[in-house]
């Protein structure tokens, strides 16, 4: 997508992620997201619960050797379109819900992991899978939903980072899910009470 040339200060480019089968900012700009327990929560974490996954650097020369990820899904947060002012949306992103997902990975291996990976997705209440939205911003951060550092995470390292989620009109989310290497299952956090 391409930036509105009303950007003042940075130019900024959103890229959605395709939907699969299936920092700091001021308090009230976005809210925590209360949702109903569904029969797709099975063996859910509670957020705030961390879990080992496995991992592969897909995409890397690394991509070959299988290590593992500590991940704790933090908090799923309900977004405003409106948070997108300044990206040229087409008329389904207009319509759709940014959710925000924060989440830490921990490195467990031993070597370095590249970061493009490492963000948890959403599923909606039927169970498909909504993949995180790429938001590339120049000069600048996203505020509502704080990107992590492009370095690579070494060994024993940690970061917290924050996924942007489009889900669309009507869609509501049932539980967040990271699944670091596609041969083995997911793990999953239920997004309410």
């Amino acid at each position: 997508m391409r930036p509105r040339s009303l950007l003042p200060a940075a130019a900024a480019a959103l890229v959605l992620g395709a939907a699969g089968c299936g920092g700091s900012e001021p308090a009230d700009a976005v809210k925590e997201v209360a949702v109903e327990r569904t029969s797709t929560d099975g063996d859910a974490l509670a957020l705030g619960r961390g879990a080992v996954a496995p991992f592969v650097d897909y995409g890397t020369r690394n991509q070959s050797r299988p290590t593992k990820v500590g991940v704790t899904v933090h908090a799923v947060r309900k977004g405003r379109i409106a948070d997108f002012e300044g990206f040229s949306l087409d008329r389904e992103q207009r319509r759709s819900t940014p959710y925000y997902v924060e989440a830490s990975f921990e490195n467990r291996g031993r070597f370095a992991l590249s970061r493009n990976l490492l963000r948890a997705s959403l599923e909606d209440e039927r169970g498909r899978e909504y993949r995180p939205t790429t938001l590339v911003v120049l000069g600048g951060s996203f505020r509502p939903c704080p990107q992590p550092a492009r370095a690579a995470l070494r060994p024993g390292r940690s970061f917290t980072g924050c996924s942007v989620v489009m889900l669309p009109k009507g869609a509501r989310p049932g539980r967040a899910r990271f699944q670091g290497d596609v041969t083995k299952d997911p793990l999953f956090w239920a997004t309410g009470a």
